[in-house]
């Protein structure tokens, strides 16, 4: 079980890489480089043989006009095929504003959504692919706090009991603004655990975005 509100930083060091970190590496996501992969297999590794439905918003597009894009070298859809590999008994779903990258495989689809329009997040939410519940949701969007909020807020229902939903790339200097909207989420969703993470280093942009939040549904 998560424990209240508190800070916890990861220092990385390769000596300390797992098997996921690997597998996101080789899928050319940024995860792997990150110590993202190494908190995600300590949370992960013990369910991942299970039959989950995992969901990813944000699928690393790399059209530079795009806010929050990985640049012309990002491989769209990697920490996906990622995900797809370390779950295999899964089902791996994922959205972005990008609709040049969605793609469908076997095991994943994706679909379109602008986080920052609440009728945009509940016609995804409709589609007859995304009904029931979701065992990990993970949010790796549009990098700004009334984005996340947006999202969190008309999302978190589709996390099922037990489930992990993940804010990732939270700005250092939204720090103190996470901790006061942490503080009214508490209070309004009271099945939830929070946790802010620091990861204390993310060897290029160490200074910028290395907070995550981390919220398990506990009922």
């Amino acid at each position: 079980m998560l424990c209240s509100l508190e800070k916890i930083k990861y220092t990385f060091d390769d000596s300390n890489r797992t098997e996921l970190c690997e597998i996101m590496s080789k899928n050319h996501s940024d995860k792997g480089e990150l110590q993202l992969t190494v908190f995600y297999y300590s949370i992960f590794k013990s369910i991942r043989e299970k039959q989950l439905k995992v969901f990813e918003l944000g699928l690393g597009t790399s059209n530079i006009n795009i806010p929050s894009n990985t640049g012309p070298q990002g491989t769209p859809g990697a920490s996906l095929y990622g995900w797809s590999e370390f779950f295999p008994n899964s089902n791996i779903f994922g959205a972005d504003i990008d609709t040049d990258i969605l793609f469908n495989t076997d095991k994943i689809k994706t679909f379109r959504c602008d986080q920052t329009n609440l009728d945009e997040i509940k016609k995804m939410w409709n589609k007859k692919e995304l009904k029931g519940l979701f065992d990990i949701i993970i949010e790796d969007g549009l990098h700004t706090v009334p984005a996340q909020v947006c999202f969190f807020e008309n999302s978190i229902h589709k996390l099922a009991p037990e489930g992990y939903y993940i804010i990732e790339d939270i700005h250092n200097e939204s720090e103190t603004e996470w901790k006061k909207i942490i503080k009214k989420w508490k209070k309004t969703y009271t099945n939830l655990k929070f946790q802010l993470l620091q990861i204390q280093s993310l060897k290029w942009n160490a200074q910028h975005d290395n907070h995550m939040l981390v919220i398990k549904n506990v009922l």
